[in-house]
């Protein structure tokens, strides 16, 4: 049997301090990786509304979580995605306006509005790019003409010959009865050289901003107005106001292609006969398709329908006549 002897005080035992250093640095090494691996695992947040971001997009403000700046290639890809396909919901609005009347309004009071525009919002869009296009029209024919003081050979009529109440210029005006005031003379003579001046550019151009807003007051008074029509059974004001927003949004879209028409029968007078057709057939499609708009809308018979359109018709017809007379008014009043 063997005896372990103890060690002499001078052979003590030194532990091996490599293989401690070499243990606690790897340690570190494992805290370090599990700190970069929870720091990678927290979600990111919204640089718009300061929200975990989850995804792709927020869902708290719907923004995409890559915000980065575009390149020039990324924003022309996103304009032709935007116009082309992105945004479906604008070809699937505009063809269920134009191919299937009052059914826009039909599915907004049901509730089902995702899959469409807002009424506002297309109104705007088609309303804007009306008055675009109309900006751009000229005045092809004389606005006004004075009298000539001449005889058909080109020779000059003796006074005793001349008309007793001929206008041949712009200060004659005070021979019409309203213009007769002395205050209203120098206005209506300085309304009458502005017009002239340009052939009436600038009239038009301020008749089709001032139109632009006019369209505001226009449409709730005649929504009002065609709620007194549908008394029993009735309908919500509402509904009546969105009922005009998407009639005069395919009114507009019509305007716009009409507008087309007559700038293309103007540069290529081939076109023109074409050209007349085309608008000859829409011309006769706005009655058609507000007929069937009410009819989808407020669900009415044929006959009822038909009396309550030719009453809108008349109703419409002078509102939008004393709408345009008061345009032209406070345009002719800012020359």
């Amino acid at each position: 049997m063997s005896v372990i002897e103890p060690a002499a005080p001078g052979d003590a035992l030194v532990p091996d301090t490599s293989a401690v250093v070499t243990e606690a640095s790897a340690v570190v090494s494992e805290a370090s990786a599990v700190a970069t691996e929870v720091s990678a695992v927290v979600p990111a947040r919204c640089k718009n509304c300061d929200a975990m971001l989850l995804g792709r997009f927020c869902v708290n403000c719907s923004q995409a979580a890559d915000v980065h700046v575009p390149t020039t290639m990324e924003l022309a890809h996103e304009l032709l995605e935007g116009i082309t396909h992105s945004d479906s919901r604008l070809w699937r609005t505009l063809t269920t306006l134009w191919f299937k009347p009052g059914k826009l309004t039909a599915e907004f009071v049901a509730g089902r509005r995702v899959a469409y525009l807002p009424p506002f919002r297309l109104y705007l869009i088609v309303s804007i790019v009306f008055f675009l296009i109309a900006s751009f029209i000229h005045m092809n024919v004389a606005v006004m003409k004075f009298d000539e003081a001449m005889k058909p050979d080109g020779q000059t009529l003796s006074a005793s010959k001349l008309p007793e109440n001929r206008i041949t210029s712009c200060n004659d005006f005070n021979f019409i009865n309203f213009t007769s005031h002395p205050a209203w003379k120098p206005r209506f003579a300085h309304i009458c050289d502005a017009v002239l001046r340009d052939n009436g550019e600038n009239l038009l151009h301020a008749v089709i901003g001032t139109a632009s807003k006019a369209m505001f007051i226009f449409l709730p008074l005649i929504a009002f107005l065609n709620m007194l029509m549908y008394w029993r059974p009735r309908y919500r004001y509402a509904e009546q106001l969105l009922f005009f927003v998407h009639l005069h949004a395919f009114y507009f879209s019509a305007a716009i292609i009409m507008l087309v028409l007559i700038n293309a029968a103007d540069t290529w007078p081939k076109l023109g006969g074409t050209a007349d057709l085309l608008e000859t057939i829409l011309g006769w499609t706005l009655p058609i398709y507000t007929f069937m708009a009410m009819r989808r809308v407020f669900r009415g018979s044929r006959l009822g329908t038909l009396f309550k359109g030719v009453a809108l018709f008349l109703v419409y017809m002078i509102v939008f006549g004393l709408t345009v007379g008061a345009v032209v008014v406070y345009s002719l009043l800012q020359l």
